[in-house]
């Protein structure tokens, strides 16, 4: 019997890269016995384990249970049954190192799948979504027959996930990221916006797929419309997963977990740069992305960006002239699909915006049905297909001999 351990870290990892992986075990190596160990994370938010264990693992180790054993030098028990085969662990989001350790303690090769092209040694295989990362890898010291790519594990989520029962007339999605420095400015943009369209577009769904890394406090100040001022937005009357906006439009909060379903649905987005350009376009989404740059110092900036608007007194006027000098000097798309593809599918708007002329936009592109559909074929010709758990499953199987058990 083979043995094999998923690792993972939190509900974005558990749902869209460590659950098609076990359903792909259990589809076409059924005799696999499959465990969960998950790991301690910043990240977390602390139901991991009720997560994972829905999807029903053969057995499932919790961080504490990680950490236990750890410090004793060993593996949490019952992920790995003597005598039972021959093993691999799979690291599936989190510390590439603690993924590294537990397969040492267990005796197995780890794999580790990663959308980052760093290397961790003591990996058997870096398992990564595209060439180009791969090439990044193998820049930064990854050895050349230690890294494949098996594809986006994201596409096969996608792919599998089914429309909602009750899809608008349109159905748009509007996502304010998940960094609570800038949603909480983008919050109020939404609301407003909404609140623009409601009249134009009666029959509509607006749906909000919240980030599960977004604070409530974030939530209460965005609706409340606190930083409203900073993109001409609006605040809003939360009543449970509503949001009420000024004029009586309706935006739905729902799980971010949800969001593929949406996703499927969805007719249009309205989103910031970030990965989640690219789960629209793998669900073939048009998508209008907005780099606001009303106040450039809002906007999150990794490295040195980040810390200019740390400097006592004039660090936000030095990380604004950062922002406008980066969004300037600009030469490539700022959403995902346009700069894989080399093509303007998602519209992109950077420079100032207001709910006003955004909400014309959003009209603009639901009233060229010809133009959306153009956009939707564009996208799921040159975006991730599914396919990538099959390939993530062959190559573990046949470089750990799990096929020899």
């Amino acid at each position: 019997m083979a043995q094999v351990v998923l690792v993972s870290n939190g509900p974005g990892e558990l749902y869209t890269w460590l659950r098609p992986v076990l359903e792909e075990f259990r589809r076409n190596a059924p005799q696999t016995r499959v465990s969960i160990s998950l790991i301690p994370c910043q990240f977390a938010g602390g139901n991991e384990a009720t997560i994972a264990s829905a999807f029903s693992p053969d057995h499932l180790t919790t961080p504490g249970e990680y950490l236990r054993a750890a410090a004793g030098g060993s593996a949490p028990s019952g992920l790995k049954v003597d005598g039972g085969g021959p093993g691999a662990v799979i690291g599936l989001g989190g510390s590439a190192g603690m993924a590294v350790a537990l397969g040492k303690r267990l005796g197995f090769p780890v794999f580790r799948y990663s959308f980052e092209p760093g290397w961790q040694p003591g990996l058997e295989m870096l398992l990564l979504p595209d060439e180009q990362t791969r090439k990044r890898a193998l820049q930064r010291g990854a050895p050349a027959a230690s890294s494949r790519v098996v594809g986006n594990l994201v596409a096969d989520v996608v792919e599998a996930s089914a429309a909602v029962d009750d899809p608008g007339d349109p159905h748009i999605l509007l996502l304010a990221g998940s960094r609570d420095g800038f949603a909480v400015h983008l919050i109020p943009f939404m609301i407003a916006l909404v609140d623009e369209l409601n009249a134009a577009l009666p029959d509509a769904r607006f749906v909000w797929p919240v980030s599960r890394l977004l604070k409530e406090e974030t939530l209460r100040s965005g609706i409340a419309g606190e930083q409203a001022g900073t993109l001409h937005g609006s605040a809003g009357v939360r009543q449970g997963d509503v949001v009420l906006t000024p004029a009586g439009g309706r935006l739905e909060l729902v799980s971010e977990e949800s969001r593929y379903r949406h996703m499927r649905s969805a007719d249009l987005a309205v989103t910031i740069p970030g990965t989640n350009t690219l789960e629209l376009g793998i669900a073939g989404v048009p998508g209008l992305v907005l780099l606001p740059m009303n106040r450039p110092e809002v906007i999150p900036l990794e490295g040195a960006g980040h810390w200019l608007g740390l400097v006592p007194l004039i660090g936000r006027y030095l990380k604004r002239y950062a922002v406008k000098l980066f969004v300037q000097g600009l030469k490539v798309p700022v959403s995902l699909p346009n700069k894989i593809s080399g093509l303007d599918l998602m519209y992109e708007v950077k420079g100032r915006v207001e709910p006003g002329a955004i909400a014309k936009l959003v009209l603009e592109l639901l009233a060229d049905a010809d133009g959306l559909a153009r956009t939707r074929a564009g996208l799921l010709k040159t975006m991730p297909g599914p396919g990538a758990a099959a390939e993530l499953v062959r190559t573990v199987t046949e470089h750990a001999g799990l096929d020899r058990a």
